[in-house]
């Protein structure tokens, strides 16, 4: 009779594990640390298991090193954020002002007679295209930059779950 394979451990459960083994100064791969907290920040059932799990275990000190863990989750994401953000005010914004300018010295060169037929053509279109990339990069930037605040939220939020699971005992 074979037998079933063992359950994996979820999320919540794995992190808990962590925090005890660096609580006592085991070597942990950070890697997986940080990959765990990002699974259980991202998942509703996982924040809700860790802070149930929290409630019920008699260590103060797991709390506050998943605290320290979500804390430097919510530094990532800062950074990331930030990066997004210069990102878009150091190139998106002087890439679409190239772009427009180009654009405007291509109009007036045509209307100036300078410029005519294809290469009036030429000199229209390419800024025009140019721009509309930028500005649908820029977008694309925006949905990023707001993807990483609303998991900055739910991450503090959970921080504040789990210091309020430390101070409930």
């Amino acid at each position: 009779m074979s037998q079933p394979p063992p359950k994996k451990r979820r999320p919540a459960t794995a992190l808990i594990a962590f925090a005890r083994a660096l609580s006592m100064e085991e070597p942990v791969d950070h890697g997986e640390v940080d990959d765990l907290v990002d699974s259980v920040s991202l998942a509703p059932a996982e924040r809700i298991a860790l802070v149930s799990a929290l409630h019920q275990v008699n260590h103060d000190e797991l709390a506050l090193v998943i605290s320290d863990l979500l804390g430097r989750r919510i530094a990532r994401l800062r950074e990331r954020e930030s990066g997004l953000r210069d990102l878009d005010e150091v190139v998106g914004i002087w890439t679409q002002r190239l772009s427009a300018g180009a654009l405007l010295a291509a109009a007036g060169a045509t209307i100036a007679g300078a410029l005519a037929g294809d290469a009036a053509i030429a000199a229209l279109s390419v800024p025009t295209i140019g721009g509309i990339a930028v500005a649908l990069g820029r977008l694309r930037l925006r949905r990023g930059q707001a993807k990483l605040f609303r998991e900055r939220e739910e991450t503090e939020h959970l921080l504040r779950s789990t210091l309020e699971a430390l101070k409930s005992r």
